[in-house]
């Protein structure tokens, strides 16, 4: 049995979120706003497929999250109308992690931006968390509300609050069941912008259409090589990062800003390989 989207035309289709792609920008709004956007299962499976269809589309150069109405996303679908999980008969998804969708978004290349607004709590901030870069708007209101329900924070929580703000600071505000407003999450560095609620989208957009004009090679192999940093020593890494350059020297991109710095202009790329590029050696082979 295959993946509940297969044979689904792409970004149409999905239930309690709305798809769009334009410019190289797919936009995924989480649309359940009379639960807060909530993680019903239509939500849990449409973050599931959209990671899918932008990762195995080259034409997708970017991925934003937002949330439709006065919130990003509550979290968990726990109130009185919460809609009941019905168990899969496919085993890829009985032994799959039931929030596996958090450690693919930041494997997969294509760059992730959240575009946070309103409430965001508990499972929402995991998902704004594990977006590569995120701005918020200046009414945003993060609740790490785990403990109010006397639940151990989950869905990557405590490894993502860990990375973005420290120990101490992840450890103070799970305790203490303390919100965090539009400034404080800039200080904190859990967003890197904030900006007026009426403007988040169209600041968003800017920033993400600037990604997506960019060389899509090169930008999805540099956020490979910030993701592997984390594990592994510094001499270790600049050979790494000599590995993964190896592949941005057989792309059109290359050639096309060459050609732009030597024309005096601003280049136009493809993010598409050479025809006769060849393969790079494995890092294997690299001088110690």
């Amino acid at each position: 049995m295959g993946r509940p989207w297969e044979g689904l035309t792409p970004y149409e289709g999905y239930q309690d979120m709305l798809v769009e792609k334009k410019d190289g920008v797919v936009v995924a709004t989480l649309n359940a706003p009379h639960k807060l956007n909530a993680f019903t299962p239509s939500i849990r499976t449409g973050i599931k497929r959209v990671l899918d269809e932008v990762e195995w589309d080259d034409d997708a150069k970017v991925l934003v999250f937002t949330g439709a109405g006065r919130a990003f996303s509550a979290g968990a679908d726990v109130g009185p109308t919460a809609s009941p999980e019905k168990p899969s008969p496919a085993r890829w998804q009985r032994l799959q992690s039931r929030f596996g969708w958090v450690n693919q978004m930041r494997a997969m290349n294509k760059p992730i931006i959240a575009a946070v607004n309103g409430v965001c709590a508990g499972g929402g901030m995991a998902l704004a968390l594990a977006c590569d870069v995120r701005i918020a708007s200046d009414d945003v209101r993060f609740v790490p509300a785990y403990l109010r329900v006397a639940v151990v924070p989950d869905v990557g929580a405590t490894w993502l609050f860990h990375e973005a703000m420290g120990r101490a600071n992840a450890l103070w505000y799970f305790w203490l069941n303390e919100d965090i407003r539009a400034e404080e999450a800039l200080r904190l560095g859990i967003v890197n912008k904030v900006v007026p609620a009426d403007k988040l989208m169209e600041h968003t957009m800017d920033v993400a259409r600037r990604i997506a004009q960019g060389p899509s090679i090169a930008v999805e192999l540099t956020k490979r090589a910030v993701n592997r940093a984390r594990s592994l020593d510094l001499a270790t890494h600049v050979d790494w990062e000599l590995y993964v350059q190896s592949f941005t020297t057989g792309t059109e991109d290359r050639e096309e800003a060459r050609r732009a710095f030597r024309e005096k202009r601003e280049p136009k790329f493809t993010g598409r390989w050479l025809p006769d590029a060849p393969y790079p050696p494995g890092p294997s082979v690299l001088p110690r």
